[in-house]
């Protein structure tokens, strides 16, 4: 890791540390607040791979990823959110009007939300009730629903657009992992919407980004071991640190072994197509065997909001079906080995 990426990951973990780690319980549990999304966009997070026409920063890959790490470590609602706009929005919105909004959005000064079931190709369908004045759909489970315009699928159910839309209702759903964002039902305002291409155009934003999903695993592996490592440092029983008990230790440490394998290869600028799906399958499996060991090393406590580490747990598990396609990643991955379709039993 070059002088340039260490200054990155520091920049960013010291921005986390001032601007997420105190407020992180209130991310949980309100969602990102537009305070701290002005924040992201002025230190050019949400912006950090768009073009600076668009007033993006034009970051290499490897800056983008150590991003994505460094926040994920302390809310991976955050890390979850700078993909969304980096990875899908950025390469979809950049043309005509949409261009426009883009600038918006990335310097902080509008929101944008998308369709769950868009995002979920794969695993369910986007999910849809159209209005009795043929001009609005009421669009089922969209991430991000307090945003001003949301980019989803259209009535047919195979062009992509950025419409206008307003929550239905006061709450957002209770869902289990990336409750900072929130989800909730929102009705989309057909009329006037700008097409953005098809759906196919956000399945392949998704499958591109292999690597920097498993930064976003890394950045919750990092924070989960973290949080237990200092925990059994400090937690005694029958006299003794839960680091001096050989189970705790050897499991932690081999765990945290692990993680800076992973880290090695992410960082690595020339992986190829079979090596971020490598990356990836690995990733999406050590943050699960991770964050559930940190979570039994804080004992009855890690169950409690409060310790800040059960989030990392259930971010882990809805990550693995929000952008994480476990059965086809590991087809591609298979055909890329063999050279010819396999898996298919």
């Amino acid at each position: 890791m070059n002088d340039d990426l260490k200054l990155m990951k520091e920049t960013v973990r010291d921005f986390s540390t001032k601007n997420i780690e105190n407020i992180a319980l209130k991310i949980e549990r309100e969602g990102i607040d537009k305070d701290l999304l002005k924040k992201l966009a002025e230190q050019g997070f949400l912006g950090a791979t768009a073009p600076q026409e668009y007033g993006g920063a034009e970051l290499d890959n490897a800056s983008y990823r150590a991003i994505l790490e460094e926040l994920s470590s302390f809310s991976p609602s955050v890390g979850v959110l700078v993909f969304l706009y980096n990875s899908i929005a950025s390469k979809l919105l950049k043309k005509g009007k949409a261009g426009e909004y883009l600038k918006e959005i990335l310097s902080g000064e509008s929101t944008l939300g998308f369709g769950y079931g868009e995002i979920l190709e794969g695993y369910g369908n986007s999910t849809e009730t159209k209005g009795s004045d043929g001009r609005t759909i009421l669009k089922r489970d969209v991430i991000f629903p307090t945003a001003k315009k949301f980019i989803v699928l259209d009535d047919t159910g195979e062009n992509l657009i950025l419409a206008n839309g307003k929550i239905k209702g006061a709450e957002n759903k209770k869902s289990l992992g990336i409750r900072g964002l929130g989800i909730s039902d929102v009705l989309i305002e057909t009329s006037g919407a700008e097409t953005l291409g098809n759906r196919s155009d956000i399945v392949k934003a998704i499958e591109d980004s292999s690597l920097e999903i498993a930064a976003i695993y890394l950045g919750i592996i990092k924070g989960s071991l973290n949080k237990a490592i200092d925990y059994a440092k400090v937690r005694t029983t029958f006299d003794h640190f839960l680091k001096d008990y050989s189970p705790v230790a050897f499991s932690l440490s081999s765990l945290r072994a692990e993680e800076e394998l992973l880290r090695s290869y992410i960082y690595e600028s020339d992986a190829d197509f079979s090596g971020g799906l490598s990356a990836l399958i690995f990733s999406e499996s050590l943050s699960k065997r991770a964050t559930k060991q940190a979570l039994q090393t804080h004992g009855g406590y890690g169950y409690l909001e409060d310790f800040g580490v059960e989030k990392f747990y259930r971010d882990a598990m809805t990550i693995s079906t929000m952008l994480f396609r476990g059965r086809r990643d590991r087809k591609r991955l298979s055909e890329e080995v063999f050279g010819t379709e396999a898996g298919n039993l």
